[in-house]
């Protein structure tokens, strides 16, 4: 935890910072605990898994699925590289 993730979209950035890991074995699961919302405010359920899975084939999914909890860093922090 506390790794840095740079989102980029459309000539926008935002700097996040990863606050949990979860793994879990298919969407479906992933589904039975993370709040539908957290991935899609605008869609239901089976609209997600349907789009995911355009994206992600099932041999995919049988790798394995990771939901990531991240939270806005503003301002970004300095390197202390």
């Amino acid at each position: 935890m506390g790794s840095l993730i740079r989102f980029r979209c459309q000539g926008e950035e935002v700097l996040t910072r990863v606050t949990r890991i979860a793994r879990y074995v298919s969407y479906d699961e992933m589904f039975d605990h993370e709040p539908v919302t957290s991935v899609n405010p605008h869609a239901t359920r089976d609209e997600q898994l349907a789009d995911i899975r355009q994206i992600h084939p099932p041999e995919r999914e049988a790798l394995g699925v990771f939901a990531i909890g991240i939270e806005l860093v503003d301002p970004p922090p300095l390197s202390s590289e």
